[in-house]
């Protein structure tokens, strides 16, 4: 069962894996470029890494809620995680999205394996962006799942579509396929990557969807959310100095979000 101890092992797990994700963008952004450059590179990568830890949270998460004492381990959730949905798909006429990642599925999932007792999206309220200019994510609007849905699962779409991209450039095999399949990214890098722009508009999409989700898990079972949170500095248009990973970063462009709920 879920216990608050594999809990807190699984938020430090994900707190790890968002790392990853912030730490391409703050390599990016650690001097001025313009025009083609090899950190275009860095760019898809970041999206990749960002649905990475989007997935893992909820693998650890369902690991945490089924394994047996003895299989838990000294490493908590690390590698542990079994996120075991059917992968069938289904379309809304906008788009393709994979089963896992549809918030009614995925909330009827983790409910029945008691991670917890209310659908995951109940809590999930962010700023989320769609257009760009450059490395700056641009025409930010505030969305409430339970107002908009839509616009979550639009920005779920366009994160995956992303990493599909990504994933499908490892496996020339399947070039052709995700190419008819729509996965066509618009820049100016001459290359095959996404604005910078985009991925960190995607990025602060997962950041938020990974905060507002621990602290729906949290309340669930009761258990003191802000412990277990995203550190908040990471959500300031300025990172505080005193963030020891990231001091004075801008991710987003000069843009904060607000870190919802508590």
């Amino acid at each position: 069962m879920l216990t608050e101890e594999r809990f807190a092992d699984v938020c430090a797990e994900t707190t790890w894996h968002v790392k990853k994700f912030l730490d391409l963008i703050y390599i990016h952004s650690e001097q001025e470029v313009r025009g083609r450059q090899p950190r275009a590179t860095l760019n898809p990568l970041t999206v990749l890494m960002a649905a990475a830890a989007w997935e893992r949270f909820l693998n650890d998460l369902v690991g945490a809620a089924s394994y047996q004492d003895d299989k838990w381990g000294e490493r908590g959730a690390s590698g542990l995680g079994r996120f075991q949905i059917p992968k069938a798909k289904t379309s809304d006429g906008k788009g393709w999205i994979s089963r896992p990642w549809e918030p009614e599925h995925l909330s009827s999932y983790l409910r029945q394996r008691g991670v917890l007792d209310r659908d995951i999206s109940d809590g999930w309220a962010a700023w989320l962006s769609f257009t760009w200019v450059g490395a700056t994510p641009k025409g930010w609007s505030f969305a409430e799942y339970a107002k908009d849905p839509g616009a979550f699962c639009d920005v779920l779409k366009e994160v995956q579509k992303v990493r599909n991209g990504v994933a499908h450039l490892a496996f020339p095999q399947d070039f052709a396929a995700a190419a008819e399949s729509s996965y066509s990214w618009t820049n100016n890098a001459r290359s095959i990557t996404i604005q910078s722009g985009h991925a960190r508009g995607l990025s602060a999409a997962v950041l938020q969807l990974i905060d507002s989700s621990i602290v729906s898990v949290a309340q669930s079972h009761q258990w003191p959310a802000e412990k277990y949170r995203l550190s908040a500095t990471w959500f300031q248009s300025t990172v505080s100095d005193s963030d020891s990973r990231y001091p004075g970063a801008e991710f987003r462009g000069g843009r904060g979000l607000d870190r919802l709920r508590g």
